[in-house]
């Protein structure tokens, strides 16, 4: 199973579009956890919210998220590949770019798979892609400073 996480609040349409219109391809149930969107899947499972996305992450072999810190939660908590696509303010999907800033920092010191281009988000991918990437504590640590870091650097 596929499961396809994406927050609560902000819509992510661009990202519910691309897996719904590919899901006929996948050979996967896949569940998206819509958050609150107005588009609602044809080709998937879905729900707006869960009290716990956990079941669901237990149960998937894949786990296509935002580019938020859950992400990482994901990747420690149910050792399972993760491909992450970061919200973009150019699509008026975050209110800025910090999830793109974000993702290309988990890429870079974890090796995370990263989708900036949606129409990169294949069923060739999501059908082979098993990488798991492991988030030891030492750079759980160094993941937390670099966080503080970036705060810090904003409030100035």
């Amino acid at each position: 199973m596929i499961f396809v996480a994406l927050g609560t609040y902000i819509p992510f349409e661009r990202l519910i579009k691309r897996i719904d219109q590919i899901a006929p391809q996948i050979k996967e149930k896949i569940i998206i956890q819509t958050g609150d969107t107005k588009y609602k899947p044809k080709n998937c499972e879905s729900f707006d919210w869960a009290p716990s996305l956990d079941p669901y992450m237990k149960k998937a072999r894949l786990i296509i998220c935002q580019s938020a810190l859950s992400m990482v939660e994901a990747i420690r908590e149910h050792k399972k590949p993760v491909i992450t696509v970061p919200r973009q303010y150019k699509y008026k999907e975050h209110i800025n770019d910090h999830q793109v800033e974000f993702a290309q920092y988990i890429e870079k010191v974890f090796g995370v798979k990263v989708i900036y281009n949606i129409k990169d988000l294949t069923p060739e991918l999501i059908n082979s892609y098993n990488k798991f990437i492991e988030i030891d504590t030492k750079n759980l640590k160094m993941l937390q400073k670099n966080i503080k870091n970036y705060i810090e650097s904003i409030k100035e």
